[in-house]
């Protein structure tokens, strides 16, 4: 059996410029930090990305660009968003395999208006994805779309498909998670979606867990996985409170930390860039106490950093 690999998934940020473009070098800039902070990282997400406002062109170039940059240095894996059915997750895969990532996520499916798959329509979308291609492939399970994935659907995806390699669960039912990582801890690769529950993922034999606030401190994170593979105990400690504390106060009071990330990273110069409508960035009175707060946590990599 491969000794078994402990990581840290950043869901990397894509700087826009003020006409809302693609800030090309601004984002080789950021992947190159986050590379070399040691990071796996996730392209074109929902969330971080703000993927739902790529079109297919933009999303590609980003994937392209990321490849370029860190393919060989760190792991590069296509994120994408939920897809409104099956040929639209299809066509995303077979992109991203022809732009030889290492991997891609499969979102679960959304059907739109609220409406909830069945059984049937489950399986056929992850039959049907996974068939689609030949990258390594992982599962990305998030609360936000209503409905948990059957554990008995995802030993059917284990034993059918060699390329099925990962899961990611939002963690909503702790009981699931354990019976995930006993069932399936050796085949796959398991991974806490949110860093709130890095350390239980750990403690449960997990390989690690996975979220954004990489974009602002990827050592920081990086060194949480580095405490508990050198079974060093205070830095694990240590570097999970500060990136606790950074998760809280990048949310805040507008619970989405997209809209805190890059104007923090603008403020230091980290060529954030703009956030695409209809989504806004938190005022300049809010980004001072958040900037205010993040330097009192005194992150040891942002140390002389001006603003």
């Amino acid at each position: 059996m491969a000794k078994k690999q402990y990581g840290v998934n950043v869901h990397s940020m894509i700087p826009f410029d003020d006409k809302f473009q693609i800030d090309e070098n601004a984002f080789r800039k950021h992947l190159r930090r986050l590379g070399e902070a040691g990071v796996s990282v996730y392209i074109g997400a929902a969330g971080a990305a703000e993927g739902n406002t790529l079109t297919r062109e933009e999303r590609d170039r980003v994937l392209a660009i990321a490849v370029e940059e860190l393919k060989g240095k760190v792991i590069v894996r296509a994120a994408g968003t939920e897809p409104r059915d099956v040929r639209e997750m299809v066509e995303f895969l077979k992109s991203a395999e022809a732009l030889k990532v290492d991997a891609a996520q499969i979102y679960s499916m959304d059907m739109g208006h609220g409406v909830l798959p069945n059984r049937r329509e489950i399986e056929n979308f992850f039959f049907s994805s996974i068939e689609a291609t030949s990258l390594p492939v992982t599962i990305s399970n998030q609360r936000k779309v209503g409905y948990p994935i059957p554990l008995d659907l995802i030993e059917t995806l284990t034993k059918r498909y060699p390329n099925f390699v990962g899961y990611a669960y939002d963690n909503n039912d702790m009981f699931y998670m354990i019976e995930l990582i006993r069932r399936f801890g050796d085949r796959l690769e398991i991974y806490a979606s949110g860093v709130g529950n890095a350390l239980f993922a750990f403690g449960m034999g997990a390989n690690g867990f996975q979220g954004m606030e990489g974009n602002i401190a990827p050592k920081l994170v990086q060194s949480v996985v580095t405490g508990y593979v050198t079974q060093n105990v205070p830095l694990m400690h240590e570097s999970f409170r500060k990136m606790m504390l950074l998760h809280a106060i990048l949310r805040g009071p507008v619970r989405e930390n997209q809209r805190a990330i890059k104007p923090v990273l603008n403020a230091y110069g980290l060529g954030g860039g703009q956030i695409r409508p209809p989504r806004f960035a938190i005022s300049g009175e809010e980004l001072e106490t958040v900037l205010q707060a993040i330097e009192a946590l005194q992150i040891p990599e942002m140390a002389g950093w001006k603003r």
